[in-house]
């Protein structure tokens, strides 16, 4: 009994897996942290699925603006990753991991320095709901590592909510 609902699982898992787009994309809003200060980061993503359980994704983050001794840096991040993910009924859980190329702007009496910019691993996990085939909605932690300014050298992390169209 155990290994035939086992089965069942299995099997109602992966039918729903090959349900996956070959093509989405989205957008993304909620808080970041860096260095003790918050602001409101903004992201696109588009993706493909290379196989039924793991994508291909890329995409932007608008960081924000975060306060430092003697002005501010904005900051965002073009991304690259792969994620893989697994659809149980109409909730997909994924994960994603690979590298971002980070940009930092100096402002305020900060802005006769050289702006800050580096390359550096990001990850992240998160859940969608499928509104509708088309449309999921869903939440998300991802961290962007190696965000280095003039103050320290730390991780950025990001709690968000998205919306994604999926097509084909």
């Amino acid at each position: 009994m155990k290994k035939t609902l086992l089965a069942l699982m299995l099997a109602g898992a992966s039918t729903t897996a090959f349900a996956d787009a070959w093509l989405y994309g989205g957008v993304s809003a909620g808080s970041a942290d860096y260095n003790g200060n918050s602001d409101t980061p903004l992201g696109f993503h588009v993706g493909t699925g290379i196989l039924p359980i793991i994508g291909i994704e890329g995409g932007y983050w608008k960081h924000g603006s975060y306060d430092l001794t003697g002005g501010h840096v904005e900051m965002g991040s073009w991304y690259g990753a792969l994620k893989p993910s697994i659809d149980i009924g109409p909730i997909q859980l994924w994960a994603k991991g690979g590298f971002h190329y980070f940009e930092g702007s100096y402002k305020g009496g900060l802005s006769s320095r050289n702006d800050a910019d580096g390359t550096d691993i990001m990850y992240g996990l998160g859940a969608d709901y499928f509104v509708t085939d088309l449309l999921s909605i869903g939440a998300s932690w991802q961290r962007f590592s190696g965000v280095k300014t003039i103050s320290s050298d730390k991780e950025l992390d990001s709690f968000s909510f998205n919306a994604t169209i999926h097509i084909f």
